[in-house]
């Protein structure tokens, strides 16, 4: 049951995204350096595989007790 919860929540955020090239548009943009805008979109995906590792050890965790 968590599994389907957390692949609605996904498919839910993943309706409205843009792509990583849309995001480093939109940085530089601003006039931010694209060696900067570059390093946010890698803090920000790996920020995203954190938070999906950390759900995954817990419904692991969860399914062996």
């Amino acid at each position: 049951m968590k599994k389907i919860m957390l692949m609605m929540v996904m498919a839910g955020a993943l309706a409205g995204c843009s792509s990583p090239a849309q995001r480093m548009a939109e940085c530089q943009a601003q006039g931010v350096s694209k060696d900067t805008c570059y390093l946010a979109e890698q803090n920000r995906q790996n920020s995203i595989n954190n938070a999906a590792m950390k759900q995954a050890m817990e419904n692991a965790h969860d399914a062996v007790k």
